[in-house]
């Protein structure tokens, strides 16, 4: 392996894509790399010893914010002349990527979000129709352009805490800008109606609120992230592959209500358009809510949500290795 100057750019949309990503460090340790991600208190942490480049978020929707994205991947690339891209997405950050790495012919290696079962991602489409195969967490056999190579998250050691007492119930709205009101107001409900009798932290982002019976805060490192959800008796979030995989990891019991595009909670109607939460949910390892009502039922019956999924990324790190090693 030494034998080969192998250097890998590391790029991912900050959130669920970039949790998924950083489960890949048992292959991208063992060669020289770096990162291209948005800067916020979850790459600032995870970074802090890495080295690391940070850019603003694209949209197709508004396609003058990527302009930006030209002269700096070209620049990146230009200077740590990267052998590979590895990137689990999105096209928020990695669309003009796989277009200057064509232009310096840097291999791209794509994996689509664990977050899409039965479907692929928009970007993942654009670079099937762009002619790459694309590399999937879950069997997609309608697509002969995919190719499956299991989950790339790995499972955790977690100290036994089933006889710890816990006294809060935590919520996540995650990194997205736009405002998800509506959820907190149903928790704020559920809690003055005393269906929630512990107290209740929650992670509100962008989203801005004040409420006298919730305890509310924008961010934190992810480190805390992870201690809020390994200490609450369950979690509440948004759909967020990257909150959804740490509950199950953690072996911890998680409710999922959607954001709605019709409410103002999505820029447009494809995004988050996910269904790894209604396969959890048929699996048993979670509840999907639409309406305060479905919420209180979900809390009154949270004991039947099942623990205890397991991950292993074997195969994943098997393929990539494969692929960066090949002649």
């Amino acid at each position: 392996m030494e034998s080969k100057k192998i250097k890998i750019a590391l790029i991912a949309t900050s959130g669920g894509h970039f949790e998924q990503l950083c489960n890949l460090s048992d292959f991208y340790n063992k060669y020289p790399h770096f990162w291209i991600t948005n800067k916020n208190k979850q790459t600032i942490s995870e970074l802090k010893n890495e080295r690391a480049y940070f850019i603003k978020e694209g949209h197709f929707t508004r396609p003058w914010t990527y302009l930006p994205h030209l002269t700096f991947f070209y620049s990146v690339f230009k200077k740590e002349k990267p052998t590979h891209v590895l990137s689990t997405g999105s096209g928020r950050t990695g669309f003009i990527a796989f277009y200057i790495s064509k232009l310096f012919k840097i291999q791209f290696i794509y994996i689509d979000t664990f977050s899409r079962v039965k479907n692929i991602t928009i970007f993942g489409k654009f670079l099937i129709k762009s002619g790459l195969k694309i590399y999937t967490q879950w069997e997609n056999k309608l697509n002969d352009k995919t190719e499956y190579i299991g989950p790339v998250l790995k499972s955790i050691d977690l100290k036994n805490n089933c006889e710890k007492e816990f006294n809060y119930i935590f919520v996540t709205l995650g990194t997205r800008s736009e405002q998800f009101i509506r959820l907190i107001k149903a928790i704020e409900q559920l809690k003055r109606k005393g269906v929630i009798t512990k107290n209740v932290k929650v992670q509100a982002g962008f989203t801005k609120y004040k409420s006298d019976v919730l305890e509310i805060f924008d961010f934190c490192p992810q480190i805390e992230i992870d201690d809020l959800i390994f200490n609450s008796e369950f979690t509440i979030t948004q759909e967020s592959a990257g909150i959804a995989t740490k509950c199950l990891k953690m072996k911890k019991r998680f409710i999922v209500m959607p954001r709605d595009f019709s409410y103002g909670e999505l820029p447009t109607s494809k995004d988050m358009n996910e269904d790894l939460q209604y396969k959890l949910e048929e699996l048993g390892y979670t509840k999907v809510v639409k309406s305060v009502e479905q919420l209180e039922s979900a809390i009154k019956n949270i004991t039947e949500i099942k623990v205890g999924y397991s991950f292993d990324n074997y195969m994943a790190i098997n393929k990539l290795n494969e692929l960066v090693e090949k002649d």
